[in-house]
């Protein structure tokens, strides 16, 4: 017997697009989360929303190129997830 899905079987999927987290993307499937970049290639699966959002932080932050203090990377990596949750808040 094999395992998986049969053929012409499609997961149910929809699609987080916000300019707060641009050029990427969460893929919302049945069980994951997946995080797309601007090419839409995978760059993570995970099993929370939350997970996804603070990887995105830790993307930002690393894009930045800037040299941090302990104390002053984590006051920057929580303003920039905070800017990115609170933009979902609105909606």
């Amino acid at each position: 017997m094999r395992k998986g899905r049969q053929k012409g079987q499609t997961k149910a999927r929809s699609v987080i697009s916000d300019p707060s987290i641009a050029p990427y993307k969460i893929l919302i499937e049945e069980d994951q989360y997946v995080l797309l970049d601007e090419k839409d290639i995978p760059r993570g699966y995970y099993t929370s929303l939350d997970k996804v959002v603070y990887k995105i932080s830790k993307i930002f932050m690393a894009n930045k190129r800037e040299e941090y203090s302990l104390s002053g990377f984590v006051v920057s990596y929580n303003q920039t997830k905070n800017e990115i949750l609170d933009s979902f808040k609105g909606a």
